[in-house]
């Protein structure tokens, strides 16, 4: 894939806001004007030292390691070798995996941070890599509380990982306080007040506030208020995004983005503002699908199956989180997916990539899941 990378140089380019992230990258001394500094700033360093090629092929040993952290995790919790190693490659096999270490994509630095972080369990250094993802993708900012509540650690093992938890997120909103005055981890349009005002928007378009320019954002009470006001409107949009991270494989991420197999169809789908997205908003998912299937049947002959494969491994995992041996890491596990699950509720609209971090705990409960079904006796229910 590397070896491809250097012969298709745009597809570097094909992540979601790459082309964002790359106007920061070239202006990163300017480090407290770019917004989440994560979101950037690994990978502007990589670049400075030597282009995309060094950030790809740290991306990769990034991937690669991930995948071992992972087969390390399913040892820790009681997996066989053999299993553990089938949900490694599991994992590496996922479109996620496979194509973001090689896009400028921050994806490609937080999945393995969240991984990294759970491979060193509640102990500090946990509770570091929860930090410094944290910088990359706030999403994950609670769950360190969610896993010291749940874990099993001496309380003051668990109190250490709370507190290196957050001192990455301190220092950066201490420095950003000195740079701006402002207390905060820098100014975003892709932050939970944008989010929130954009997400009014697709749901009731017509009732939605409209603001201006540099205005566009949402408080908490505010979205709240609008959710209570516009309850079926509301639970109609969270239901697609529901079905989008339970079921939208990512496959695109390979045949779109990386392969580049239908370039026409690229930017007309993943147009926020007349994509597949906004079309299942406004004409409903069946005419959208018949649309899609009569205009562009070999994209969406791949996306069917891959949808159908990957509605099979989350039954697995569904199936593993119920029955898996180990409770407590069920619990932990089962717990993420659905922390992750519940954090893709408070983007404008939800995404595959938005379920990226918790895979590596789905491939963990699917295999473990499968196990379950191969020591089934034939013949007996």
């Amino acid at each position: 894939m590397f070896a491809y990378d250097l012969q298709h140089p745009d597809r570097f380019l094909h992540a979601d806001r790459a082309g964002e992230r790359l106007n920061a990258m070239e202006n990163a001394a300017r480090v407290a004007s770019h917004g989440i500094v994560g979101d950037w700033l690994p990978q502007a360093l990589l670049w400075l030292a030597g282009g995309p090629s060094l950030v790809i092929a740290a991306q990769v040993m990034l991937a690669l390691a991930s995948v071992l952290w992972v087969r390390d995790i399913a040892l820790r919790i009681g997996f066989t070798e053999t299993r553990a190693s089938a949900a490694a490659l599991l994992y590496a096999l996922l479109p996620h995996t496979l194509v973001y270490p090689h896009q400028l994509a921050s994806e490609a630095i937080f999945m393995p941070l969240v991984v990294l972080a759970f491979r060193l369990g509640s102990a500090g250094g946990g509770g570091l890599a929860l930090g410094f993802a944290t910088l990359v993708r706030p999403v994950v900012a609670l769950w360190p509380l969610v896993q010291a509540f749940l874990g099993r650690a001496p309380f003051w093992q668990r109190l250490a990982f709370l507190g290196l938890s957050v001192v990455p997120l301190v220092v950066w909103v201490a420095y950003m306080h000195h740079a701006t005055g402002e207390f905060s981890m820098g100014r975003s349009g892709h932050d939970l007040g944008s989010n929130l005002y954009y997400r009014m928007q697709r749901m009731a378009p017509q009732d939605a506030p409209v603001r201006g320019e540099g205005e566009r954002r949402a408080t908490v009470l505010e979205y709240a208020r609008f959710v209570a006001a516009h309850p079926a409107a509301a639970a109609a949009h969270s239901a697609r995004d529901a079905a989008a991270i339970a079921f939208k494989s990512g496959i695109e991420r390979v045949t779109l983005d990386y392969l580049d197999l239908f370039p026409q169809a690229r930017e007309a789908l993943q147009n926020p503002a007349a994509g597949w997205r906004a079309n299942v908003e406004s004409r409903g998912l069946a005419a959208t699908l018949v649309e899609l299937v009569r205009t562009q049947p070999g994209l969406m002959a791949s996306s069917i199956i891959a949808s159908a494969l990957f509605a099979i491994f989350i039954g697995l995992a569904l199936r593993g989180a119920l029955i898996m041996g180990n409770r407590h890491a069920a619990l932990v596990l089962a717990g993420f997916v659905l922390y992750i699950a519940a954090t893709a509720q408070l983007v404008d609209a939800a995404q595959s990539r938005h379920r990226a971090p918790a895979e590596f705990a789905l491939c963990i409960l699917a295999v473990a899941g499968w196990a379950v079904n191969r020591r089934r006796k034939p013949g007996v229910r």
